[in-house]
């Protein structure tokens, strides 16, 4: 790949982050203001990437499908992104954007559409542009070996707040983007067996611990305490320490959502279970599209919830 200019793009529709300008209050219901991620973020890149990489991600992802209109499409197809953008918006250093960049696609989460390439006499430079990398794949691979694109079929996406990819993901030491994310994902990012997606869960400091795959206790007792202390997450129940182990009991933690709002029944991780969406025929169209393009022009498009957020 060519060496990247300073005025080089990375092209994905775009929404400016919002800066905190006073105390974060929790989350905003996931009725709207949304994000309809790829859970495969959470799965195959947060607990796996660097923080260069997942905020790349993450950026990506909150521009390309955070703006949609009312049939599913990206307001705006493509915009380029400076590198001065990376740096103010998504929080990545000028010194690991090259590194952040080749990271990303090697780990098949974004693909080069043109290669950059620098000014030379007689002839213009040109910008290098990337985009989200889509598998057309029925497996849904969440393995980091195994991963080839974010899975493009029916369901396997998420409405997440977009406070989480506008203030948490920006501003945040990896590990506490990864305790918030493993939350998130363990509560509106599963549906239960016989219901709809659940808005709360309750999950321990060990199972945070296992999926987001944070080695050190005490980066992790950190994180959670930096969480609880900035309102993004709220512990439900204190843990209890004891020598004996009948009389132990794990610390419960769940997302701080603003004004009360609970949403639906807490329900225990292990309950849960991962079930498609159903939207019937009006995905099954898109779909179809994408296919038809795929053919055309060699790019294959996601398909995308119809939303405004």
């Amino acid at each position: 790949m060519s060496p990247l200019t300073h005025e080089n793009r990375i092209i994905s529709p775009y929404n400016p982050r919002t800066k905190p300008t006073r105390p974060f209050a929790g989350f905003a219901a996931p009725t709207s203001n949304t994000t309809f991620a790829p859970n495969q973020f959470f799965d195959a890149c947060l607990p796996y990437c660097s923080r260069g990489v997942v905020r790349l991600v993450a950026y990506l992802i909150r521009k390309t499908l955070g703006w949609c209109d009312t049939h599913g499409n990206p307001q705006e197809e493509q915009i380029s992104v400076s590198y001065r953008e990376l740096i103010i918006k998504a929080g990545i250093s000028r010194d690991m954007i090259r590194q952040t960049l080749d990271e990303a696609v090697a780990g098949h989460f974004i693909e080069c559409v043109r290669e950059g390439r620098a000014n030379a006499i007689g002839e213009a430079g040109q910008s290098a542009s990337y985009q989200l990398r889509w598998d057309a794949s029925p497996e849904y691979r969440k393995k980091p070996a195994d991963f080839q694109g974010f899975f493009e079929g029916e369901g396997n996406r998420t409405d997440v707040p977009n406070q989480f990819f506008d203030i948490v993901i920006p501003n945040e030491p990896l590990s506490v983007i990864k305790v918030v994310g493993a939350v998130i994902r363990f509560s509106i990012g599963f549906q239960a067996k016989h219901g709809r997606r659940r808005q709360q869960v309750a999950l321990s400091y060990k199972e945070i611990e296992r999926y987001t795959r944070i080695g050190s206790p005490m980066d992790l007792s950190k994180a959670l305490r930096t969480a609880l202390e900035k309102n993004y997450l709220v512990r439900l129940e204190p843990g209890v320490f004891s020598h004996r182990r009948d009389e132990r009991k794990p610390a419960i933690y769940a997302l701080r959502w603003a004004d009360d709002w609970h949403g639906q029944k807490n329900v225990a991780a292990p309950e849960a279970s991962e079930i498609r969406s159903s939207h019937g025929q009006k995905i099954e169209a898109v779909f179809k599209r994408n296919q038809k393009m795929k053919l055309t022009n060699n790019r294959l498009l996601p398909w995308r919830r119809p939303r405004n957020s």
